[in-house]
C-alpha cells in the first residue's frame, strides 16, 4: 500500500505497483525497507549539504577576520566569534593552548594572568610546536564531526544493491518453485514472478546510485574543509612565530 502511494502519478508507477502486488511478503518487505532507506538517505544528504555549506561560509568569514588582525590572539581576546565555523573552533583550541603557556610562564614569575602584556610575551619554538599539535588535534576532531553520518551513506550505496539482489534471487526461486508445482513451463506462468523479483533490484539501484553520487560530493566538500583547517594550523603557527618567538 505504501508503494502504491509513492508511485502515484509516476510514468512507471503502474508497472511498479503491478510488480509489487505480485511480490511475496519477503519481496514486499525488502522493497518497503529500501524505500524507507531512500527517504533516510535523501534526508541525510540534504541536512549534510546545508551543514557543510554553513560551515564553509563561516570558515570564509573567520579566515577573512583572522587575516585582518595584527595580533594572532586578537579575536580570541575580544571574545567568542563565528560559532558555526570549524576553523574558529580550531583557533579557539590553539589560543587556549597559548593562554596556558602564558599562564605557566606567569606562575613561574609570580605574576597573575591579568598582568600579562601580549605585546611583551614570548614563546619558544618548542612551545609553538606544541601549540601547533593542539591545533592539529582540534582540526582532526572537527573533521570527525563533519564526517558524522557519512558512514550511513556509504552503507546505503553498498548494502542497497546487495539487498536488492537478494530479493531478486529469492523471488526467482519462489517463481520457479511455483512453476514446478504447477507443472507449467510457459512464459506466461513465470513472467509475473520474475517481474516481481526484479523489482527489488530496481529499487536497490534507485537507492544506491544517488547515495553514491551524494556521498562522493559531500566527502569532497569535507576534504576541502579539512584541508583548509590543516592549512590554518600552519598559518596560525607562523603568525605565532612572527609575533611571539624568542629572537
Amino acid at each position: 500500500m505504501g508503494l502504491e502511494f509513492l508511485c502515484t502519478g509516476l510514468p512507471l508507477g503502474n508497472v511498479l505497483i503491478y510488480a509489487y502486488n505480485l511480490s511475496d511478503p519477503v519481496g514486499k518487505g525488502i522493497v518497503l525497507f529500501l524505500v524507507g532507506a531512500s527517504i533516510l538517505v535523501w534526508t541525510i544528504m540534504a541536512a549534510k549539504h546545508l551543514e557543510l555549506r554553513r560551515a564553509e561560509r563561516a570558515d570564509q568569514a573567520f579566515s577573512h577576520a583572522f587575516d585582518r588582525q595584527n595580533n594572532p590572539m586578537e579575536i580570541y581576546v575580544r571574545g567568542p566569534a563565528h560559532p558555526n565555523s570549524p576553523m574558529a573552533k580550531v583557533y579557539a583550541a590553539a589560543c587556549l593552548a597559548v593562554k596556558r603557556e602564558f599562564e605557566t610562564q606567569a606562575n613561574k614569575q609570580n605574576r597573575t594572568l591579568s598582568q600579562i602584556d601580549l605585546s611583551q610575551e614570548r614563546l619558544t619554538a618548542l612551545q609553538i610546536d606544541a601549540i601547533r599539535k593542539v591545533a592539529e588535534c582540534a582540526a582532526a576532531d572537527q573533521t570527525l564531526l563533519l564526517e558524522d553520518q557519512m558512514s550511513m551513506l556509504s552503507s546505503a550505496y553498498t548494502i542497497a544493491p546487495m539487498l536488492g539482489l537478494f530479493g531478486t534471487v529469492w523471488g526467482v526461486m519462489v517463481a520457479f518453485e511455483s512453476m514446478g508445482k504447477q507443472g507449467m513451463a510457459n512464459l506466461s506462468a513465470v513472467a509475473p514472478g520474475i517481474s516481481s523479483a526484479l523489482l527489488t533490484t530496481v529499487v536497490g539501484l534507485v537507492v544506491a546510485i544517488p547515495s553514491a553520487f551524494g556521498s562522493n560530493k559531500l566527502n569532497e566538500k569535507i576534504r576541502f574543509l579539512s584541508v583548509q583547517m590543516e592549512n590554518f594550523t600552519d598559518k596560525f603557527a607562523t603568525r605565532l612565530q612572527q609575533s611571539f618567538l624568542y629572537e
